[in-house]
Parts: structure tokens; sequence; C-alpha cells
């Protein structure tokens, strides 16, 4: 069987894709693919993401573009779009909208690896091109019941999926080529491009929302990568990159634009080294820490932490008017479980713990204070951008560093309070 035939029995509608077979090349090598559909993702009406121009009755190309409604993570709300509410050049991710349809379509998030050719055509079932941005009625204390039934109908209409078939709702219009839809099906079901290949956890709860970065990542190589590649076009992170990435979800976007290009510009793919999901969760982390915050820790920051590299050791954080007490469970050298305690002062996002181990003690109705012997061991320098992501810097004392080395870890949660911190 040659490749078109293949091509076209893979799909759920032969007979439409029959149509566009007259004109259609063989499919893009799969990493060509790939890229392919992952700008065609960012913006399909792109020549170099395979496109031929804006439809004729569309005027927002944000009516048009996946990650409109979907995200640059693909989750909608479940991710870096949470608070994007609609305006007249864009749609939304469902936020106030009367269609509660789910935006997520991140396979790895949600288990899943299944999107297809019949999801992306939408045919029958999706909305004219022109219903997008023509449907937008702007309310004010002057509307009429008239304007809101209006502003009901078309908020909903103008968030709807777009019908790319050639015989639905656009037939005649611009409408994805057949590479565009097999393309963009493979990049969304990649699964080294999926949000869990980036990030731990994203935390929709705060604003902006908080991203924690995978834990494979690396500062030193981040910085590595952002040198050879970004320094020359963006110049020193503590400039624009820095404040772009304190809006909300723009993590999403960078890791999406910084992997795979953005259409219609000289930062393609190929110019920033075809970069891997290790580079980006590196360079995500490198910029990460240099990013001031402005988190204030609070007694939501009390419960467990630890570092998900390093199971079967961890932190009990308790806060409590401007004071914290931290125990720390780890081992010694010889592996023997070590209690570390210690307290400290709030400052900010931050806090400093002397830690200190002891001895003497008794245990049961024989137990005496006095028989206690306190040693100092070394101080713990803890650092929060959120209320589920820390840093922790531990740092032995003279009289331990032989036997204990400087340990960096990074913290997520293993309970959650019902409140957290604020800003």
């Amino acid at each position: 069987m040659n490749i078109m035939m293949d091509v076209l029995g893979r799909l759920i509608f032969p007979l439409l894709l029959l149509a566009w077979g007259t004109t259609a090349l063989a499919k893009p090598d799969p990493d060509a693919c790939l890229e392919l559909g992952a700008l065609a993702y960012d913006n399909w009406t792109s020549t170099d993401a395979g496109g031929s121009g804006m439809p004729a009755g569309e005027t927002e190309k944000d009516y048009l573009r996946c990650k409109s409604c979907h995200g640059w993570d693909r989750l909608g709300m479940n991710g870096g779009y949470v608070r994007r509410t609609r305006n007249v050049e864009r749609p939304n991710a469902g936020l106030g909208d009367t269609d509660t349809t789910s935006r997520d379509i991140a396979p790895g998030l949600g288990n899943y690896y299944h999107v297809t050719a019949e999801e992306v055509l939408h045919a029958g079932i999706g909305r004219a091109f022109e219903d997008g941005s023509g449907s937008w009625v702007v309310l004010d204390a002057d509307s009429s019941a008239a304007d809101k039934a209006t502003y009901a109908a078309g908020y909903t209409l103008g968030n709807q999926h777009p019908d790319f078939s050639t015989t639905g709702a656009n037939t005649g219009d611009i409408v994805l080529s057949q590479d565009q839809v097999d393309c963009l099906v493979d990049f969304i079901n990649f699964g080294d491009a999926d949000p869990k290949f980036y990030f731990s956890s994203i935390d929709t709860s705060v604003n902006p929302v908080w991203y924690t970065i995978h834990t494979g990542a690396s500062t030193t190589a981040g910085r590595t990568f952002y040198v050879d590649q970004c320094l020359a076009c963006h110049g020193e992170p503590e400039g624009g990159m820095v404040a772009y990435l304190q809006g909300d979800g723009k993590y999403s976007e960078f890791v999406h634009k910084a992997r795979w290009g953005i259409p219609g510009t000289t930062m393609t793919r190929s110019a920033i080294g075809t970069p891997d999901s290790q580079d980006m969760i590196d360079v995500m982390l490198y910029l990460q820490e240099i990013i001031p915050s402005d988190f204030i820790i609070t007694s939501g920051i009390s419960g467990t932490w630890y570092d998900m590299d390093r199971d079967g050791e961890g932190f009990m954080i308790d806060v409590a008017s401007g004071g914290v007490v931290v125990s720390f469970y780890t081992y010694d050298t010889m592996g023997k479980q070590l209690w570390l305690i210690g307290s400290g002062q709030v400052d900010g996002d931050t806090f400093v713990i002397d830690f200190e181990t002891t001895d003497g003690g008794i245990y049961g109705d024989n137990f005496n204070p006095d028989d206690v012997n306190h040693y100092p061991w070394g101080t713990g320098i803890f650092t929060f951008n959120g209320c589920s992501f820390g840093l922790a810097s531990i740092v032995p004392n003279a009289d331990y560093a032989d036997e204990f080395q400087d340990l960096d870890v990074e913290l997520i949660r293993l309970t959650t309070p019902v409140s957290c911190g604020g800003s």
C-alpha cells in the first residue's frame, strides 16, 4: 500500500480526504510532521505552518488558532488559561461560557493518547469562520435584554470549534490541509511534548498560575542553553524575559514557542538548536529561579514537603505568627535515620532555620528535659514562590561537614492546607 493510501486509511472521513488527495503531497517525515503540527497549533493560517492565509469569512485569527481555546499547554482552563476571558480579538478557554465542554486535550495529564482527525475536523458540528468575531456583543449598563441574549449566544458561538471539513459550514473557504490535520494529530499525541514532560504540577489556584518544573531539570544546563540559543536575540534574562514569564500562563506559552518556533518569524526550530524537552525544563528552571518573587509566606505553607527524587526524606513545616518550626527527617552517612529540628523567622518569601540534633532523653515516665543535649547542626534556607513549590538549601556546620555535604532540594507538597499564602 502506498503512502497516500496509508494516510487515507488512518483517517476518519476518507471521502473528505479524497477531495484533498488530488493535490496533497506525501505526509512529511515524523520529525518534520511534529514541527508542522506544532506550528499549525500556533497559527495554521501561516505559510510556514502549512497554511495559505486567512479564510475569507474571518477577521480575527485568534478565533481560528488552536491555542486560543485549548491553551499553549492544551489544558484549557485546567492550565495557564484558567482566567482567560473573551474580548473582541480572541475567544476564551471556557471561562464564563455557557458551553462547559472541556477544552483539555493534553494527552499525558489526562492519561490518554487518542486525539483523532475527526476531532480536528469537527465536520458538521463546528461553526462557520465568520461566527467567531462576528458574534461578539459588548455589554454595558445600557445593554438591552436583546443585547444580553445576543451576547449569551455569541459568547458560546464564538468559542465553538470551527468546522475544518471541505463539505461543512466553511465549504469553499480555506480550511486545514490534509498534512496539517495529520501532523496536528501527531503533535497533540506526541508524548514528549505533553505538559507532564515539562511540569510536575500546574497550580491554577494562584495568580499567576504557578508551574513546578519537572524534577529532572538542571539550572546549570539551563543557563548554558540560554546563553547559546537565546541571549543574542533576547539579551540578559533579567530584562524582558523575566518580566514576560511573570504573566499568567506564560510558562506554557514559552515552552511551546521556545521548542517549536514561531510561525512567520526568524525564530524557527532550527535557529534555536532543535531543542528537546530536557532543554526546555532546564532553561525554564534557570529562568524561574532568577525571577524575583512577591510571594509572602503565611501559615498556609504549613504541612509536609519533599523532593520527588528523594522519596523517603522530607520536611514538616509549621508557620505561625511570623515564626516557623521545621523538622527534617533524613539519614546519616551510615544509613541511620536522623531527625533535625529548628526554628526561625519568616521574611517575605524566605525563612532561615537553625537546625539542631539531640540525644540524652529517655522514653516514657523517666523522661527528663534536663537530660536532653542540644547540638547545633547547621542551617537551612527555605524559599517559596507559591503554595506548591519551594527550594531548600541545607548547609551543615563545621562539626558535621565531614559527615554531611551541602544539599539543595526542590520541594513539592505532600499535604495541602485549606488556604495558602498571598502576594
